[in-house]
């Protein structure tokens, strides 16, 4: 099994929804982290936020209260 190049822990298996089977188990780019491959949790939360960051969107500033 994989490991997060950004947290080390395992990266998750995609598995089809009806038959069960395997169909990926690289997890995702870690761009612009690192250059490696990581799980979906950092995904979500450190790679995509980075990249959005480049692109000049603050989630936080823009983020509505309510």
């Amino acid at each position: 099994m994989m490991k997060c190049s950004i947290c080390e822990d395992n990266i998750e298996e995609q598995e089809h929804p009806i038959t069960g089977e395997i169909f990926w188990n690289k997890g995702h780019n870690a761009e612009p982290i690192n250059d490696g491959r990581c799980c979906d949790v950092c995904n979500d939360t450190i790679v995509i936020v980075k990249r959005m960051e480049i692109m000049g969107i603050d989630f936080i500033k823009n983020r509505k209260k309510g």
